[in-house]
């Protein structure tokens, strides 16, 4: 189906009017009639694969005194 509904992914398989150069659904226009938007294909995503859980960082051991400029 080429057409879905604008605000959700819901696809649309009936007739269409088009109103100032947006497309609307229904023969014609009506208080009910929804916007619809161009579908060009079904994009169908890989599945990512998981990496491994990130271990935390090793905590570093203090430096002894007088090993930085500032000490």
């Amino acid at each position: 189906m080429p057409w879905k509904f604008k605000n959700s992914d819901e696809e649309w398989g009936g007739d269409t009017h088009e109103l100032v150069g947006r497309t609307f659904t229904g023969a014609t226009r009506t208080s009910a009639s929804q916007p619809l938007v161009w579908v060009e294909a079904t994009i169908v995503k890989k599945p990512v694969p998981s990496s491994k859980p990130k271990q935390p960082r090793k905590k570093q051991p203090p430096k002894p005194k007088g090993a930085t400029a500032w000490d």
